[in-house]
């Protein structure tokens, strides 16, 4: 008798866990590379056709004044994984691989992390991009498990990374080629010789590189095979899938099945397959019963290189003008997040990590600075505005301050960023003041006639970059 209300009692234990864990929400975040506001179907494209984001975007919540925190790789990617800003956590700019290059600093605490608290399945797909070295990798920043490319597809391998015994070689590279390739690498780095072997990039599994260099021509194919694998094995568990699309930055890579089905171009073609890989993800969330469980998120690391289209913004890639940093974005969320709802309201990639925190009831660490904003209640609808008010904008690769967006209003120091490939003219180098709501490709500067509102933006983003400086001085 004894034992038989024991077995009951732990029954009823387990039967509760149980009910417990199928209560915690799942989480996927789709983060692509260099894809503009402008491309997606749903965001006013008329070169491509995206049904699955366009279906998602639909069902859940379309943000049309969505931020990410830089307008370049690995600081965005920084701020979207801590809901910091890149200057706080010592990422202002992009990583390369080379010898002693740094990473996310360890004592960040990221979403994997975070959600490790409620025992959450964690894995990483896709882009890393914020360092090499062991100590930065996936697997010690809160990640069970890692498969993709360490960096950009456009970089190199790099020393110090281990090398699996059963690693695949491709193009006819033997071990002594990889190893010569990485001596090189090293040599022309110290004397700051360009890149010669560009476009070689590593896979990875874990901590070591298993194929050499990456057939980029099935990458999207097979980083979506890994993510719905991952999915079916942890569907009695809660989940996090960062699903990081490599493409489609440059070099541009389509899977047979995609090349030409645009009809435009190679970009956008990536970009199709990438709706594709969408599709499928969610089929596997509906064929595993976990669709009215899980909250997806689907955005870009910044604005497009030269190949996609920020359109009506102006900028791209590298700038701090809007076409640099306010990407596409959609939330969805059966039940947990409001179906058909279309929003202007300031949202950033620093809020998904609070937002996560509240939707799984973890609550934040109180050491630190966060500069995310909870938008749980937002997007459930319970709320008409955004908690968010302003945004703050930094130079690419800078721990420069260039801007601040309040309301409607944005005041820019910059703008673009000087390169090799642009002139700046004077007009350039003014300071401008725009109203977005009037002006949304800022294309009248109403510095001259607005000062009072000009002066107000200056001190409050001054004052933010002031006490950022303190915080992370002490």
């Amino acid at each position: 008798m004894k034992f038989s209300i024991t077995v009951l009692i732990f029954s009823c234990f387990l039967g509760l866990k149980t009910i417990s864990a199928q209560d915690q929400p799942n989480f996927i975040v789709i983060f692509t590379d260099d894809q503009g506001y402008e491309d997606l179907s749903c965001f006013g494209s008329n070169k491509l056709k995206t049904p699955n984001l366009d279906q998602m975007a639909k069902e859940g919540v379309k943000l049309t004044s969505f931020y990410v925190a830089s307008s370049v790789c690995s600081p965005s990617r920084a701020a979207l994984l801590t809901g910091r800003m890149p200057k706080r956590v010592g990422v202002p700019g992009v990583l390369f691989p080379r010898k002693n290059e740094k990473g996310l600093p360890t004592e960040e605490i990221t979403i994997a992390e975070l959600l490790k608290e409620k025992n959450y399945a964690t894995t990483l797909v896709g882009k890393w991009h914020l360092g090499h070295d062991k100590k930065y990798l996936p697997l010690n920043q809160g990640f069970d498990s890692y498969y993709g490319i360490p960096y950009s597809n456009n970089m190199s391998i790099a020393d110090g990374i281990d090398i699996s015994p059963n690693i695949v070689f491709n193009d006819g590279y033997t071990s002594e080629k990889m190893y010569s390739d990485i001596s090189k690498i090293e040599s022309e780095s110290k004397k700051g010789a360009k890149n010669s072997l560009k476009n070689k990039p590593p896979l990875m599994r874990g901590n070591q590189i298993v194929e050499y260099p990456t057939n980029q021509n099935t990458l999207t194919e097979r980083y979506t095979k890994e993510a719905i694998s991952f999915i079916k094995q942890n569907k009695n568990k809660p989940f996090f899938l960062y699903f990081a699309h490599s493409f489609p930055h440059v070099p541009i890579y389509a899977g047979d099945n995609f090349k030409g089905s645009s009809g435009t171009s190679p970009f956008y073609d990536a970009v199709q397959e990438i709706d594709w890989s969408v599709g499928e993800v969610m089929k596997a969330l509906k064929e595993n019963g976990l669709d009215k469980n899980t909250i997806v998120i689907f955005t870009s690391d910044n604005g497009p290189n030269s190949h996609g289209s920020a359109k009506p913004l102006k900028g791209r890639k590298f700038d701090t003008y809007e076409g640099g940093q306010r990407v596409p974005a959609i939330f969805w969320a059966p039940n947990k997040i409001k179906s058909g709802m279309v929003s202007d309201e300031i949202v950033s990639s620093l809020d998904i990590l609070p937002t996560i925190a509240s939707y799984a009831n973890i609550p934040l660490p109180n050491d630190r600075v966060f500069d995310g904003y909870d938008m749980s209640d937002f997007l459930k609808g319970k709320m008409e505005q955004s908690p968010r008010k302003e945004m703050f904008f930094y130079g690419s690769n800078s721990t420069e301050i260039d801007g601040i967006r309040l309301g409607d209003w944005k005041y820019l120091i910059n703008g673009y960023r000087k390169t090799s490939w642009r002139k700046l003219t004077e007009e350039d180098l003014k300071m401008k003041l725009f109203n977005l709501k009037e002006d949304k490709s800022e294309s009248r500067n109403l510095i001259e006639t607005k000062t009072k509102k000009a002066n107000e933006l200056v001190r409050r983003m001054q004052r933010f970059d002031r006490d950022l400086e303190k915080d992370i001085s002490k």
